[in-house]
């Protein structure tokens, strides 16, 4: 799994994870997200490169990603 961060316009990437850890990752990137800026923005990736989660400003709470 990948974590990516966007707060200028593009994504970019951060890090790759294994899945077991991925409560820990979103827990501690949002504290980030919320240190950084209001603006920030947050996703993780899939394996296959399918984004999973969202997490944004102003509140920095992760959001599944609809299947619509």
């Amino acid at each position: 799994m990948k974590l990516q961060i966007n707060d200028a316009g593009s994504w970019r990437h951060i890090s790759n994870f294994d899945a077991l850890a991925e409560g820990e990752v979103r827990a501690r990137s949002a504290r980030l997200a919320y240190a950084l800026n209001e603006r920030c923005r947050l996703r993780i990736m899939g394996d296959r490169g399918e984004v999973k989660a969202y997490c944004k400003g102003p509140h920095f709470l992760w959001e599944e990603k609809s299947n619509s």
